[in-house]
């Protein structure tokens, strides 16, 4: 081996030396890092043909500096807040909505029913107990509007509640409103002169005529404010004398409509209450009756079927 190959395996040797045992630095340079890959130059082909491992361990070397180079990269792009291109992004599967049913609203509580003195208890559409003998009429002749109270009584129920479309307590009376939208106000006297005026015998049920008494006033309320027969404009009493004189002198039905319900009268022959459940009135020049059940209601008492008259039916 000549002095110069001696001398050149010795430089190599420190330089792989040097490579083992030197000290990383502790800052590294935010710039981009050149990295020369070429070997130095005391490693080129001038002693590759003499020197054991040499020529083996080129890559290697080349493989390590690439390394370096994309750690320095790779820190440089943290250090300057730049994401990486060739990274894969991890895939994030969102979680589950969970969907939230509300709570029903707590029903509100149903309205305490006002209460009605002058009224029974009935309410509801609940019909009389006994639509026959409950009261009867008395020595007046208000045969007319007693056959429309008893017949509204079977058809909507026997409380005035139920036969008009609203009755209100209101200061010193009542504010009612009929089916065919008529309004009035009935003052508390005024019930106690029609109570009085009707003149009704009480039979099995007070109850029954306490609710009669008040669809009277009512009737001669209406009377009054349409001046029944040319004179009931007067006054109240006048009103009330005005139906216990007979009434439809013209047509039937003239008890019913001032209970406001024109729009469930219907005209029929007499031979149509053979149907049980039609109820309905027929009137007679010499008195008027409620057909309930197929049957006559005459003086508190069942009488048989109708047999000739004008007759209106509700429906």
């Amino acid at each position: 081996m000549s002095c110069s190959e001696i001398n050149n395996a010795g430089k190599l040797g420190n330089y792989y030396q040097h490579l083992e045992t030197c000290t990383p630095r502790r800052s590294v340079p935010v710039e981009q890092v050149s990295v020369d890959r070429q070997p130095p130059s005391s490693l080129g082909n001038k002693g590759q043909g003499s020197v054991g491992n040499t020529v083996s361990d080129a890559p290697v070397l080349a493989k390590l500096l690439e390394l370096f180079t994309q750690f320095f990269t790779q820190l440089q792009s943290l250090l300057t807040g730049k994401e990486q291109t060739n990274i894969v992004p991890t895939r994030v599967t969102p979680a589950p909505q969970t969907t939230v049913v509300p709570k029903p609203d707590a029903p509100l509580p149903a309205p305490t029913p006002q209460r009605l003195p002058d009224l029974s208890d009935k309410r509801n559409g609940a019909k009389p107990d006994n639509i026959w003998n409950g009261f009867r009429q008395g020595p007046d002749g208000n045969c007319v509007t007693i056959s429309a109270i008893k017949a509204a009584m079977m058809k909507f129920g026997q409380s005035p509640t139920d036969i008009f479309r609203s009755v209100q307590a209101v200061g010193d009376g009542y504010h009612v409103v009929m089916r065919d939208g008529f309004r009035l106000d009935l003052k508390k006297h005024e019930l106690a002169t029609a109570i009085r005026g009707s003149k009704f015998v009480l039979m099995r049920d007070p109850g029954m005529l306490k609710d009669a008494h008040f669809l009277f006033a009512v009737s001669a309320k209406r009377a009054q404010m349409e001046n029944n027969d040319g004179r009931a404009a007067r006054s109240f009493d006048a009103a009330v004398h005005s139906l216990n004189d007979g009434e439809d002198e013209r047509v039937a039905g003239e008890g019913f409509l001032r209970l406001g319900l024109r729009s469930h009268m219907k005209k029929v022959s007499v031979s149509a209450f053979q149907d049980k459940s039609l109820i309905g009135m027929v009137n007679r020049s010499a008195h008027s009756v409620a057909v309930v059940d197929g049957c006559e209601e005459f003086y508190g008492r069942k009488g048989g079927p109708p047999r000739f008259g004008d007759a209106i039916a509700l429906v």
